[in-house]
């Protein structure tokens, strides 16, 4: 990846690919390894989410929403010291909902995401 951006938006590529059923079980796996082991999600009704959490929730979540697309816009890099940056972007999914998000990453794997619905 050439910036932090490219890795965010495929980051979501890869979700909305296995949510929106366009990927097998390697897509999974490719999602979990861009993760931390101690990552940890806020998600937009507050509830704190772990990695292993996190993943037994997407197991079952498969083609949830076919066809789905995640859209990154209003990217902005918060501050970033040696490995760890830390950026804000709105997060379009085309399902009809929007949430800003929040998104610690150190070195090349996910620690930290907060979620806020936009209403």
């Amino acid at each position: 990846m050439d910036t932090l951006y490219d890795a965010v938006a495929h980051h979501h590529d890869t979700l909305a690919a296995w949510l929106g059923g366009q990927g097998g079980p390697e897509v999974l796996d490719h999602f979990r390894a861009a993760h931390h082991p101690d990552f940890a999600l806020i998600t937009i009704d507050g509830t704190k989410l772990a990695l292993d959490d996190l993943m037994t929730a997407l197991g079952t979540a498969h083609n949830a929403a076919p066809g789905l697309t995640i859209t990154i816009d209003q990217f902005e890099l918060i501050t970033q010291s040696g490995d760890t940056a830390v950026c804000r972007f709105l997060e379009q999914h085309s399902t009809g909902t929007t949430r800003w998000t929040t998104a610690v990453l150190t070195g090349p794997q996910w620690l930290s995401v907060q979620e806020t619905a936009v209403l």
